[in-house]
């Protein structure tokens, strides 16, 4: 497989016009494969889904009835790649925000999965109920996550989209981080395997992908990959304005 581009991208269960907006950001760019997370059942949704099939893009989504009404698209745009939706049942919490697919070119195949974690608020307290869904949620993913891992060991793979865990780099402007989330990104580079693709090429960064009304921010957005994969990693970067980087 040639070098596959990928961009992840919180779309905010979006209005028609937002939509709209949305596409005319990222439709000039020849990014391959799109994870937009943070779909749901609204016309603005509806909207992406309807312009991509309507170029011959494939578009894959997860069941919105197992997402909470938030879930993940999966748009490949590059005409030599299609995908293939793995058939796993998903966690046993919220099974609707994880969508594993191989994309596959030819003989060659990658493992994507496509991943909207369950939220809680990092600045102001969240409520118990949020938290609570938090944790179970993380829990399941966990275990989960083993399942997939041990599914394909073979095969190169790559974990991508709004996790809704804070980079640690960020905890200390944080008061509210569940120490399941950090535990969370600690196993997924320790038992599950992954390396942190924008950690690994930015050691120091403290650049954000989320931001409170107050300006306070994280990075919530991650790109994990098998050891396979990391010399092949040639950029992993945070998009932060409308305006594309050249």
């Amino acid at each position: 497989m040639s070098p596959c581009t990928l961009l992840a991208l919180n779309v905010s269960t979006p209005t028609p016009n937002r939509a709209r907006g949305l596409l005319e950001l990222l439709w000039p760019a020849d990014d391959d494969v799109w994870v937009l997370t943070e779909t749901s059942g609204g016309e603005g949704t509806r909207l992406i889904a309807q312009v991509c099939r309507a170029a011959g893009h494939s578009v894959h989504v997860t069941d919105l009835a197992g997402a909470g009404g938030r879930g993940v698209m999966v748009v490949v745009r590059r005409p030599d790649l299609r995908a293939e939706v793995e058939e796993l049942a998903g966690p046993t919490v919220l099974p609707g925000r994880v969508l594993p697919l191989q994309v596959v070119a030819g003989e060659r195949r990658l493992r994507l999965l496509g991943v909207y974690g369950a939220a809680s608020d990092p600045v102001r307290y969240s409520s118990s109920a949020q938290r609570r869904r938090k944790r179970e949620w993380l829990a399941s993913l966990g275990e989960w996550l083993n399942v997939w891992r041990a599914t394909c060991p073979e095969l190169p793979a790559v974990l991508l989209g709004d996790l809704n865990l804070v980079d640690p780099l960020h905890d200390d402007q944080l008061r509210n981080v569940l120490p399941e989330e950090t535990a969370m990104l600690e196993a997924l580079s320790g038992e599950h395997g992954l390396t942190d693709a924008f950690r690994r090429l930015h050691p120091t960064s403290r650049q954000v992908s989320w931001m409170d009304h107050s300006g306070v921010g994280c990075r919530y957005d991650h790109a994990f990959v098998t050891a396979d994969l990391v010399p092949s990693v040639r950029a992993c970067d945070l998009m932060q304005s409308p305006a594309r980087p050249g």
